[in-house]
């Protein structure tokens, strides 16, 4: 499945506020109808900037969009509402930089190879001390070029160029993970159709996306649904 490049240029040079608070932001909703529309918030925009930085970097471009916007149809698709009633609690839950504690013991046998510097938050739990600044790190001092595209995808400018996809990983990094060495290009993409499948998901190639540093996912469940079928409506608008 293939997706329509985006234009992600100007993001690099749009202005943002310097608190999310003066932000005006639209509302999560289908275009099918289905399920309750969702309002964002200033807390959800904070976060959100924080993700795309801790998962993507924060430059700006079809990345950074492409988790975005992963992550929101993750909480308009799948049944998580109830648990997460806000999209900032989900993401906190769902995105390794913004959880209070790494939770996969092999991330953290990871980092202590690597001698990534960790922090013990609690008794026997760990997470990386760039991630915990990054926690802490206000909208003003994130990087402009994550704000503005933050800004763009809660204003309802920026539509998925992901299409439905829910889900995200560096599959480069698992096969390093099994293997002890980077994958050639060939043997990535055999290593993540495979891994696809028996996830029963299909691989999204999100085009101008760096594959090798995350790649999206439809699943089975989802893939009759309309491409694009997540809409953010402008605020003042209503379905």
């Amino acid at each position: 499945m293939k997706t329509t490049a985006l234009t992600f240029a100007l993001l690099l040079v749009v202005a943002a506020p310097a608190l999310a608070q003066e932000g005006r932001w639209g509302v999560l909703a289908r275009k099918d109808g289905v399920g309750q529309p969702y309002a964002l918030t200033a807390e959800d925009a904070l976060w959100a900037a924080r993700m795309v930085v801790g998962e993507s970097g924060g430059k700006g471009g079809v990345d950074d969009a492409a988790v975005l916007w992963c992550m929101i149809n993750s909480y308009m698709l799948r049944p998580v509402r109830d648990a997460y009633p806000t999209l900032s609690a989900f993401v906190r839950a769902y995105c390794t930089p913004l959880q209070p504690h790494l939770k996969a013991q092999g991330a953290i046998d990871r980092h202590r190879r690597r001698g990534t510097p960790m922090v013990e938050v609690e008794p026997g739990k760990w997470q990386l001390r760039r991630h915990v600044e990054l926690q802490e790190r206000p909208w003003a001092e994130l990087p402009a070029s994550a704000r503005a595209l933050v800004e763009r995808v809660f204003r309802g400018e920026l539509p998925s160029p992901c299409a439905n996809a829910t889900q995200f990983c560096s599959t480069a990094t698992y096969y390093h993970d099994r293997h002890g060495r980077r994958p050639s290009d060939q043997e990535h993409v055999e290593f993540t159709e495979a891994w696809a499948r028996e996830k029963g998901y299909t691989w999204v190639r999100v085009e101008g996306a760096d594959p090798r540093s995350n790649c999206f996912f439809v699943e089975r469940r989802f893939a009759s649904l309309p491409e694009g079928v997540v809409v953010v409506q402008p605020a003042g608008r209503r379905r």
